[in-house]
């Protein structure tokens, strides 16, 4: 392929295994090709992610420097700034999303997000760089806990491992919400989260006619069965309270009810031998 000319020199250059270029320009401008199509597939600006506030009062007020652009191991772009903050572009809804930022000082998990079991993901890794970042200002000060925030704060980091196609991170996330919604007595939440992993009766999301407005519910996530995880994960976690317990037993029953309805319409599919 001959010299691509761009205008301005490139600051960040990255690829991945399936002919995949990315590149970011001096003057903020970034670019995605399929080099095996000879095709682009990504023509963006930085500009909405690189200014500042303005009730910034640095001296360097008015743009953010981007320390880092390359692909993320869910294969979108992943931009980090100076202030740490990481932003996922979404190639299906064309807009970026932050999935890393100091947004929740008062969030119990603001400071405690390196756990063990996620150290090595890349949201943990990303999300331990805002906290090392903050530790060094001289100003910085640990916010009294605000039950709020740290809801909001898990909310948060749920669908940055859902956007980062990261299961393993998607799944400690889980466990930590449900946790803390089970320790709160939030029943409204903790149905609409078991809710959302029971999914509808069975045969009722085959029997569905297909609806754009009304997608077919889809057993797993990042390729993780939902039923296994309302069993083995959320379920137990809201067990650790009392005041939850009708809601317990209510979705231990539904469930027990689904798979044995699953594991009956499964016989019937087996087609006698000949």
């Amino acid at each position: 392929m001959p010299v691509m000319m761009m205008g301005s020199a490139a600051v960040f250059v990255d690829c991945d295994e399936a002919w995949k270029l990315l590149l970011v320009t001096k003057r903020g401008l970034l670019y995605v090709w399929d080099l095996f199509n000879r095709t682009c597939i990504l023509h963006e600006s930085l500009a909405s992610l690189v200014t500042a506030r303005e009730e910034s009062s640095t001296k360097d007020a008015g743009t953010i420097r981007v320390i880092s652009a390359r692909f993320s191991r869910s294969g979108s772009p992943l931009v980090v700034l100076a202030t740490r903050h990481a932003f996922l572009f979404d190639m299906s809804m064309l807009c970026w999303l932050r999935i890393a930022d100091d947004c929740f000082p008062a969030s119990n998990f603001a400071s405690t997000f390196n756990l063990s079991s996620i150290q090595s993901g890349e949201l943990g890794k990303l999300q331990v760089d805002v906290g090392k970042f903050l530790a060094r200002k001289p100003s910085w000060t640990r916010v009294t806990d605000d039950g709020t925030q740290t809801r909001a704060h898990l909310e948060t980091q749920l669908a940055s491992s859902l956007a980062l196609k990261s299961p393993n991170e998607y799944r400690q996330c889980l466990l930590s919400y449900v946790r803390f919604l089970a320790r709160e007595a939030d029943e409204s939440r903790l149905r609409e989260v078991c809710e959302s992993f029971l999914g509808p009766p069975t045969g009722m999301a085959e029997s569905t006619p297909t609806d754009p407005k009304n997608p077919a519910w889809d057993p797993y996530v990042l390729g993780m069965k939902k039923h296994k995880l309302l069993r083995e994960d959320i379920l137990p976690a809201i067990a650790s309270n009392r005041k939850v317990q009708r809601l317990l037993n209510e979705f231990m029953d539904l469930l027990t009810e689904y798979e044995t309805s699953e594991a009956h319409t499964d016989t019937m599919d087996i087609a006698p031998q000949t």
